[in-house]
């Protein structure tokens, strides 16, 4: 019999509203281990994740079934519960409304991973903001943040 199988492949980013800074080395590692545990007890399939202070990526394979609206928002939701139980904010945490994916092809995959992981790497000389403008091509005005 055969099954309908998909190779659909998304990079998803979110922010945290008010680009406030979250995460400290220990805490961004408990929350993407977190998300893992999320995304494998929902069936959605991570290629990677991770996050730097005020922001998340994450690589995921869309089943037939899935949308990357329900996708995106599963994760979402379910950091934003983790951060609030944990108290890493003062104020009570929440995202930005938008959030930003590009689909990504098989040869791409491993150049998205490697993205993605390289957070550290990618913020030491730019902010959240143009990151996404310059990886989505966006054409919105960039403040310093």
């Amino acid at each position: 019999m055969l099954m309908t199988q998909t190779k659909i492949w998304v990079h998803a980013v979110w922010g945290a509203k008010g680009r406030h800074t979250l995460f400290s080395n220990g805490s961004r590692q408990e929350l993407l281990d977190h998300l893992q545990a999320v995304a494998a007890r929902n069936d959605i399939e991570l290629g990677t994740i991770n996050c730097w202070i005020d922001h998340i990526h994450c690589l995921v394979r869309l089943k037939s079934d899935q949308s990357l609206e329900q996708v995106v928002k599963e994760l979402r939701t379910e950091a934003g519960r983790w951060i609030n139980s944990k108290a890493l904010t003062v104020k009570r945490f929440s995202w930005e409304k938008e959030y930003y994916a590009a689909s990504v092809s098989e040869g791409n995959l491993p150049g998205a991973k490697n993205y993605i992981l390289s957070q550290e790497k990618q913020h030491s000389n730019r902010t959240y903001k143009e990151e996404v403008a310059a990886y989505f091509s966006l054409d919105f005005p960039v403040k310093n943040q």
